[in-house]
């Protein structure tokens, strides 16, 4: 990702060992960062999970307001009786589960993008968050370290965007903001900025700042924190991605740091990985943080044509014709024997920003161990002939875990052949009497299991260290060779704890 200015030439080739034709470029240009850049919109598009959060970062980032219609009617279902919001939806009768954390981000991230939950919805998520403030509800997390005060701030700021905050409430937290992780600063920054009449409220914005300019790696393009190794509190959804994200919101807003923001923004985008950050919530605040860049920074209109090519296939964007910007993909030969130049030339006014991304179809070759480790093995419920697999048999998929350390939110993913049925759920053709005696072993139980028509999922509120075993059971309705994608796990909140199994094809025979 780079602004355009004259001619940029640079040569391309797929990774080794993809498949033949599955190579490509798909070369964006846009006027201004503003709106989800092509590797994001492509990380929430092909994003797989299903949580609360989830949807609703997919759904305000894409700027799909069908998906938040949807979302507005649904999000009462996820409410429990004090108001705060669960991951899934809770059982009817359950004790309150609700989480405090997961509450703040949706009232948070909704009015950052300007958009508004139903009035019922918001009045009792801000109830619950305020009594979850004041003491007069609790909840209790698994957690490597107490939280409750950055938890508290957390609240505390979607609060204060609602105008709900008080002085009061804010003397409810000891006041040590050196000690507190950067996502906790971002969140005092917020509250002081929103709340008037806070105690020495001037001085202690003054102060938040400076904490934060100390803790701004100097040098290097990349936007880092000096306490980054302690800044990631992934089982309350925060980073240092998501830190970044916020840095650029909370400095859009604050004339002080107007000179900077150019250049946290590029530090910013220096910290993704194939064209997005790590997460959901660093994610979804990115794309409010480039929204709001845009907005405020970006003003000069592009004008005149820009020019692409890979090889021999030439595409030209016309701005007076597409004026915010247009997209192409254009074939890259996976097994070409030296990298493909490609040539990017702007011809006209403004700085349109490129963005270029290399995909390919890369099998799995070898099983992925990093924090997790995952076997697989496939037993008969049913079986018409012991030697092949048969349209209408039954398998019984055991999965084994080995986890290196306790996580939250874990999700396992184990991908089914087309046309395939999962038992269990009770609905019709269902069988009772082929998914008993499914083996679940280990100290965690999950919190949601889903049965989607590409996978099968089990969500993990809490994972704990050790080995976990999980079975489920499954009918084959159709006949064919199926090509299945790896088995993966990965918590979610910090997807560079992941693992991932290679799977052959299955063959069914009528």
């Amino acid at each position: 990702l780079q602004p355009l200015q004259g001619t940029l030439t640079l040569p391309l080739a797929a990774p080794a060992g993809a498949l033949a034709g599955s190579g490509s470029v798909d070369a964006g240009l846009q006027p201004r960062l503003g709106g989800a850049l092509p590797g994001l919109r492509r990380f929430f598009e092909t994003y797989p999970y299903t949580c609360l959060e989830q949807q609703v970062s997919r759904a305000i980032a894409l700027r799909d307001t069908a998906a938040w219609a949807t979302l507005r009617d649904e999000v009462a279902g996820y409410l429990d009786s004090d108001g705060l919001a669960a991951f899934f939806p809770p059982e009817p009768g359950a004790p309150p589960r609700g989480s405090d954390r997961l509450t703040a981000h949706l009232l948070s991230a909704a009015h950052e993008a300007g958009w508004a939950w139903p009035d019922a919805a918001r009045e009792a998520m801000l109830g619950g968050l305020a009594a979850f403030v004041e003491g007069r509800i609790e909840r209790r997390f698994a957690a490597p370290r107490a939280d409750l005060a950055v938890r508290k701030l957390a609240a505390l700021e979607a609060l204060a965007r609602h105008g709900r905050a008080t002085p009061r409430l804010l003397g409810s937290v000891g006041y040590t903001p050196a000690a507190w992780p950067t996502s906790a600063l971002l969140d005092l920054w917020g509250v002081l900025r929103r709340v008037p009449g806070i105690p020495q409220g001037e001085a202690r914005l003054v102060e938040v700042q400076r904490l934060l300019r100390s803790r701004l790696v100097a040098g290097g393009t990349t936007l880092k924190f000096s306490t980054e190794a302690s800044d990631d509190w992934w089982w309350l959804m925060d980073g240092p991605d998501a830190n970044a994200a916020r840095l650029v919101l909370a400095a859009t807003a604050t004339p002080g740091w107007r000179t900077e923001l150019p250049q946290l923004v590029n530090g910013a985008l220096a910290r993704q990985q194939r064209g997005a950050w790590s997460t959901t919530t660093a994610n979804l605040w990115g794309v409010l943080a480039l929204e709001r860049f845009a907005a405020v920074m970006e003003s000069v209109p592009v004008a005149g044509r820009s020019v692409l090519q890979l090889g021999a296939t030439t595409s030209t964007l016309d701005w007076r014709a597409a004026p915010d910007g247009g997209a192409v993909t254009l074939p890259l030969e996976a097994a070409a024997s030296a990298p493909t130049p490609f040539t990017a030339r702007h011809e006209g006014a403004g700085r349109p920003w490129l963005t270029l991304q290399t995909l390919a179809a890369v099998p799995l070759q070898a099983p992925l161990a990093a924090g997790y480790r995952i076997t697989r093995s496939v037993s008969a419920t049913q079986r018409q002939r012991p030697e092949v697999w048969s349209r209408g048999d039954i398998q019984r998929v055991r999965l084994e875990i080995e986890a290196v350390g306790d996580m939250a939110w874990v999700v396992v993913s184990d991908p089914v052949p087309a046309g395939a049925t999962l038992l269990g759920s009770g609905l019709g053709r269902d069988s009772a009497l082929a998914t008993r005696g499914e083996q679940h072993e280990g100290r965690a139980w999950p919190a949601f299991e889903e049965r989607a028509p590409e996978a099968w999922r089990s969500y993990y509120e809490w994972l704990p260290r050790g080995r976990h075993v999980v079975e489920y059971t499954l009918r084959l309705n159709a006949s064919g060779r199926f090509g299945l994608p790896p088995t993966r796990i990965e918590a979610m909140y910090a997807p560079e704890s992941f693992g991932e199994l290679p799977n052959a094809a299955l063959e069914v025979m009528p």
